[in-house]
């Protein structure tokens, strides 16, 4: 057992925890979320995965040393780095008689505690409710328990005590509020016609950093997993003079809970429909292969297929030149920044052009008078190569995205048509 004593400053009366798990990194994390959560770290009991009891998670002489653990160290609640069956849960409670959670939950929690719009509110409390459904099985109204403190936000004690039925249809009009938020949103996306470049990465990578670095907007940073929820959308300009659209999204992390991926999944939609995706890596960690195949992983799970992805190593002002060297030579393909402190910023901007350049589509043809508009559109978007005006019209030579492509060669396939017509 390894004893550590750490604190998170709040306002509000801290929960003194003591974390069980079997992998360092992952405790170490958890320790992070705890922290995050607004609680303090009194204790660590690590476990073997070999040595597991479907009734109580841990075996007998583990559950003994917890047992004692927590009287010694008077701490109010235990975290598990795990997802907890309700079984397990209910076993664990009565025997050890103090509140458990796992990490499910204590994740679930920071979600809580973060959201601050309308609609990342409804998808945390739709992933709540999700979650506790399954657990409210022969509980009743034992769950009152649980009292307040961590694990207990969101919806409350008083859904937590609802039956089946109310939770359920809860839940149903909660999605039926983010659908027609989604809805809002593909709206809202046909109407954008700057390329789009997303933000993905392990939570703390940096993600809003770097958004507040090339589009000099404010967007409040915190040193904290999950400090960002909401997806934020900003223009900027490539070195070029063309402007993208660039969005942040909620960091990914190990072992997210698949309900708060499914009532994410309209703000993580941003990525899916993003023409590039920056996958924004902490290089200070150790971990680091296993971040950024987590963070791979969880895009497959969203159907993020056949992007246009750039691996982006961030805050190497905190690297060892050693550890710099080794990383640029096993990701020879990556770029490395200091989002902080602006390094290696005008590198990736260029790259950012070239892709977008050469997604364009070379196009050709004269355009009647009465569609003159769409010429400032082509200047916007793409790249004029050659543009003549003559009786017949305007000669246009351009490269453009794909979408004007389509409405340029429908343009032009109608005066063609129109031009062929025999005269009556």
């Amino acid at each position: 057992m390894h004893i550590k004593n750490q604190t998170f400053s709040t306002d509000t009366a801290r929960d003194q925890a003591l974390l069980v798990g079997s992998e360092k990194n992952s405790l170490n994390e958890l320790q992070e979320l705890t922290l995050t959560a607004g609680g303090s770290v009194e204790g660590i009991i690590t476990h073997r995965l070999d040595n597991l009891n479907a009734a109580h998670y841990l075996g007998k002489g583990k559950l003994e040393e917890v047992k004692r653990t927590v009287e010694t160290l008077d701490v109010n609640l235990v975290i598990f780095d795990c997802e907890l069956s309700p079984a397990q849960l209910r076993n664990l409670e009565e025997i050890l008689d103090i509140k458990i959670i796992d990490r499910t939950q204590l994740i679930l929690d920071i979600f809580s505690l973060h959201a601050d719009t309308r609609e990342s509110k409804l998808q945390v409390e739709k992933a709540q409710l999700e979650y506790m459904l399954s657990r409210l099985a022969g509980k009743g109204t034992e769950l009152s328990r649980l009292g307040g403190g961590i694990g207990t936000r969101g919806p409350g004690e008083t859904k937590l005590e609802t039956d089946r039925r109310r939770i359920n249809e809860r839940i149903h009009r909660l999605k039926e509020e983010l659908k027609d938020i989604s809805r809002t949103r593909h709206v809202q996306r046909q109407e954008r016609q700057d390329p789009m470049i997303a933000l993905a990465g392990y939570t703390n990578a940096g993600k809003s950093t770097l958004l507040n670095q090339l589009t000099k907007a404010d967007k409040p940073v915190a040193d904290q997993l999950f400090a960002t929820l909401d997806s934020t959308l900003r223009r900027f300009k490539l070195p070029g003079g063309k402007q993208a659209i660039i969005t942040d999204t909620v960091g990914f992390i190990r072992n997210l809970p698949h309900q708060l991926i499914a009532s994410f999944r309209a703000t993580l939609e941003e990525i899916r429909q993003a023409d590039i995706i920056l996958h924004l890596i902490d290089s200070s960690q150790d971990n680091i292969e296993e971040r950024i195949q987590i963070v791979k992983d969880v895009l497959q799970d969203i159907e993020v297929k056949s992007k246009t992805s750039l691996l982006v190593f961030n805050k190497i002002d905190l690297l060892s030149e050693n550890k710099r060297n080794f990383l640029e030579s096993s990701y020879p393909e990556a770029y490395f920044i200091s989002a902080r402190q602006g390094r290696g910023i005008e590198a990736l901007l260029l790259k950012l052009e070239e892709i977008i350049y050469n997604q364009l589509v070379e196009v050709s043809g004269i355009l009647p008078y009465d569609q003159a508009g769409l010429i400032e559109v082509i200047h916007q978007r793409g790249s004029v190569e050659n543009e003549e005006y003559s009786q017949e019209g305007i000669l246009i030579e351009a490269l453009v995205p794909g979408d004007i492509a389509s409405r340029l060669e429908n343009l032009l396939r109608k005066q063609e048509k129109k031009e062929k017509k025999p005269l009556p």
